[in-house]
Formats: C-alpha cells, structure tokens, sequence
C-alpha cells in the first residue's frame, strides 16, 4: 500500500511540489520564527547567568495615576545611608553598592562621545563580574580619598582612543555647566548588556568622587545588592524590604527586582511571545493543509475509474481510505521534513544577516513536523472519505 501511494504521488510531480510549497513554508516560517525568540531569550538569559542569579536591584517606586493624575516617580528617595543600613542589617547581603547614574559628554581632545557614567562602590567588579582588558580597577582607598579616576567600558575605549592606548590619559566628563577631569585606570572587557546596565558603553567612577562633582544631589538613583548566594537570594530580598518598609511605611515608594525574579518573567514572557509569534506563523500551515485537501480532492476525481476496479476486483471501504490517507500524510511529512530543512537554513541566514542569536530546539521541529503531520491527516480525511464511498459501478462508468 505504501508502494501504491508513493507511486500515485510520483505520477504528478509537479502537481505534488506545488501542494507541498505550502506547508514548506509554514514549517520554514514556524521554525525561523520561533527560533529568534527562542536565541533571544536565550541571550538574556546568559548576559543575567553571567553575572550569577543573587544580584538584587533597589530602585525608587511611584505613586500611580487615578482620577486624572498622572504616575509620579519618587526619584528623590533613596540615599547611600539606605545602602549602608541594609549592609549592617541584612545578613543575608554580602555586598552592596548605592549608584548614581547620568548621562554626559565624554571628551579626549578631538575625539567625544556620548556615555552613561555609574558612581558606584568598587564593590561593583566583584557584584557584576566585570572583567579588565586592561589596567585596573579603582580601589576602596580610592573612594575614601575621592580619587577622579575611572575605569571605562570597551565601546567608550575605541571610540576616543582608536589606537587602543587608554590606559592614564585623562578625559572630561561634561554636561551643562559640569566639567571634571578624569584618570583612565582600567579597561573592561567585552561584557553586552547586565542587569539593565550596559558597561560596554559606561565609565566607572568612585562615588564619593562623582557624588557631589558631577551629579550634585544627595538622593541616588538605585542600590544594587547582592546575596551570600543564590540559596538564600530571596531571604535577601526579604530583609530589605523590611529594612525599606520600617522607614519609607509605604511599599509603592520603593521596588526590589531580584534575577531570579526576573529571568522568571523572561522565561514567561518569551514563551508567551514564542506561541503568538508560531502560531501567527502557523496560519501558513492552515493554508498548505487547505491547499494538500484541495489537490487530493482533484486527485480523487481524476482516478475514480481506478477506485472503480479496485473495488471491483475485491478491495473494501477503508482500504480506499487508507490509500488516500496514506498518500496525504506522506505529502504532508515530506513537505514537513523539507521544511524543517528550509527554516534552520532561514534562522541561520536571520542570525548572519542580522546578527542576532537564534536558537532551534529539537522540541520545536518535533512539533513543526507532528503539527505538518496532524494537517494532512485532518485535510486528508475528507477526500479519503470520498474516495471510499464511491460505488463501483458507477466509478468503472466515469468518463
């Protein structure tokens, strides 16, 4: 039987590939697609893992908007005593850092460029996990002496010093009516983007030296901590907001994001975004099997004096609907097969072209090929059905 419905689907070559284009392309769009998803939650994924799962973030909350007023963030909240209290009263923390964060013009003679600059405890290398390509990073005796030195991101690096020599040249760290003079000391490697921060792009400063010259307010714009370890993560998080409740009395006014937390909401938001992006990409599927039942059904027309003398000479109902079943999922599984060929080819060329990180998981092409599968098995039934219930004699008269 198998021979039989190879043979049938060989006997109209053109007819058969133009029937399978259809659910190629539903499986190649179903695979290509997901599979963007799939390497960018996996990129995220890493970028957080790089720098260990027990990181905590304390930023400032804000009053939501009811009855026509507008959101309101309390950025004027926290200071580096909060910082300091949570140190002494939180057990569970092993490192912690106030940080202010701005945005200013960084200038070496003739080169500038635009960067974030972080005031930040030298905690922050070990926290992050921050490597140096080169020079070293500030020290705790250099936040206790205020010392103007920074250490810069690789982007910032090539950007004002394309010769690669950054290492004790002094750059000016200006906006408005801002100007400080800054001593490179160290070069971070490579890292993308971490914890929202991206150090690729940034300078490092000592906070007692930027906390006053260059930012000039009292209040910071987050605190990062960070836990013994990830076990006791969320016990972490749970003597800070005590520590936070028992001053501000209002939970609204401050958030606490642990990694955890968030590469939980990731993990749910890509796969949320992974089915509504496959299934948007599935409908080309539903297409192809519409298109697989119609050439069956012209398929089943054109050898009905064959089923004729099938029945004829012996062959009852379901070995008719067999055969035509048969025909319609080998269709639907070459095509799949193809398909699945055509889309890791098309995530390979979105990842070159785009350079991007895509990712194909067995488990997607497993459901890609079942999915193709269950398509021509579901638009195969009816013209099978069809083809059974014709009666012999009237099929041997057909013209």
């Amino acid at each position: 039987m198998l021979k039989e419905a190879f043979r049938s689907i060989a006997a109209n070559k053109l007819r058969t590939a133009l029937s399978m284009i259809g659910i190629i392309i539903g499986v190649a769009a179903v695979i290509a697609v997901v599979s963007v998803a799939e390497g960018t939650s996996q990129s995220i994924k890493q970028n957080l893992s790089a720098i260990g799962s027990n990181l905590i973030m304390i930023s400032p909350g804000f009053t939501r908007g009811g009855g026509g007023r507008v959101s309101t963030s309390f950025s004027d909240l926290l200071t580096k005593d909060d910082a300091q209290k949570i140190q002494q009263l939180c057990p569970s923390v092993s490192y912690i850092t106030p940080m202010q964060q701005g945005n200013f013009i960084v200038q070496y003679e003739r080169q500038n460029t635009f960067s974030t600059v972080l005031a930040v405890y030298p905690q922050i290398f070990n926290m992050m996990n921050l490597n140096l390509q080169d020079g070293e990073y500030f020290t705790q005796e250099d936040e206790n002496s205020r010392r103007r030195v920074a250490v810069i991101g690789k982007e910032i690096a090539d950007t004002l010093f394309p010769d690669g020599d950054a290492i004790g040249k002094t750059i000016k760290i200006t906006s408005q009516s801002i100007r400080q003079n800054y001593k490179i000391i160290g070069v971070l490697e490579k890292s993308g983007t971490l914890l929202f921060l991206n150090p690729d792009r940034s300078i490092l400063v000592p906070f007692s030296a930027a906390e006053n010259r260059l930012f000039k307010r009292s209040y910071v714009s987050s605190i990062i901590a960070q836990a013994h370890s990830e076990e006791v993560a969320a016990q972490a998080v749970s003597e800070i907001d005590s520590v936070l409740y028992s001053k501000f009395q209002d939970e609204e006014k401050y958030r606490i994001v642990s990694q955890e937390a968030m590469l939980q909401t990731i993990n749910q938001t890509m796969a949320l975004l992974s089915f509504m992006l496959g299934s948007i990409a599935g409908i080309s599927l539903l297409v192809g099997g519409i298109g697989i039942m119609n050439i069956m059904l012209v398929t089943v027309a054109e050898r009905t004096r064959e089923i004729g003398v099938r029945k004829a000479v012996g062959a009852n109902r379901r070995h008719i609907l067999t055969q035509f079943l048969l025909e319609s999922i080998i269709l639907t599984l070459v095509a799949g097969v193809i398909g699945v060929g055509v889309g890791i080819l098309l995530s390979r060329a979105i990842a070159l072209i785009g350079s991007i990180q895509t990712a194909v998981t067995p488990i997607v092409i497993l459901i890609a090929v079942s999915v193709s599968i269950a398509v021509g098995v579901f638009f195969g039934v009816f013209p099978a059905m069809k083809a059974s219930k014709l009666n012999p004699v009237e099929a041997l008269r057909y013209e």
